[in-house]
């Protein structure tokens, strides 16, 4: 691993033991916890806002799981669900986590938008597109999806993803985590039905 890695993975550690809303990612903060002087650690961050972008990115990078999409033995349904699943809201916290998802595009998309936070937005979506591609492509190569739909799969359930969140922001009285959760498995079921 990097160095510019070694400090990411410490600013990442600092978030997960700190307590809700309580996270120090102070320069000093982090290069102690990454064992560095706080010199060494602005060669590679120059701004706190370089350093918070670098965190976030490899907070999602390190947050989104590949479960079981791999074993080819266990259902392809299920493996995709699972997969997409943790793109919704879950139970425990629904409401922060939608919070979060909305504030995020009003901060890059809304009057008075921040270049960095849509940056962290467009990376993010990226992300989701570039996981989406990877595990219907695995499912692809099983036979479970025509390689030519993959793309364009991809970009639909993404859509229903997103489409999700904001209806369970709009409407949380129909659009449930176990509605959300339903409507997610039945796409996935119409994608990987094989063709009469």
């Amino acid at each position: 691993m990097s160095r510019r890695d070694d400090i990411i993975s410490a600013a990442i550690r600092l978030a997960e033991q700190a307590p809700p809303g309580q996270t120090n990612l102070s320069v000093r903060a982090v290069a102690k916890e990454a064992g560095i002087g706080a010199s060494t650690l602005r060669h590679y961050f120059p701004t706190q806002a370089d350093l918070h972008e670098a965190i976030a990115r490899g907070s999602m990078r390190t947050a989104v799981k590949d479960f079981s999409i791999s074993e080819s033995g266990l259902d392809p349904v299920d493996r995709l669900f699972e997969c997409c699943a943790q793109f919704l809201p879950s139970h425990e916290h629904r409401d922060m986590q939608l919070e979060l998802w909305l504030t995020m595009h009003i901060s890059a998309l809304g009057p008075e938008r921040r270049a960095v936070t849509r940056r962290l937005l467009e990376y993010g979506h990226d992300f989701t597109y570039e996981c989406l591609h990877r595990w219907l492509g695995i499912l692809a190569t099983e036979g479970h999806i025509d390689p030519a739909e993959v793309a364009s799969t991809s970009v639909a359930l993404f859509t229903m993803l997103d489409g999700l969140a904001l209806h369970s922001i709009v409407t949380p009285e129909r659009v449930t985590v176990d509605a959300a959760l339903d409507q997610l498995r039945w796409l996935i079921t119409r994608v990987l039905e094989p063709s009469s």
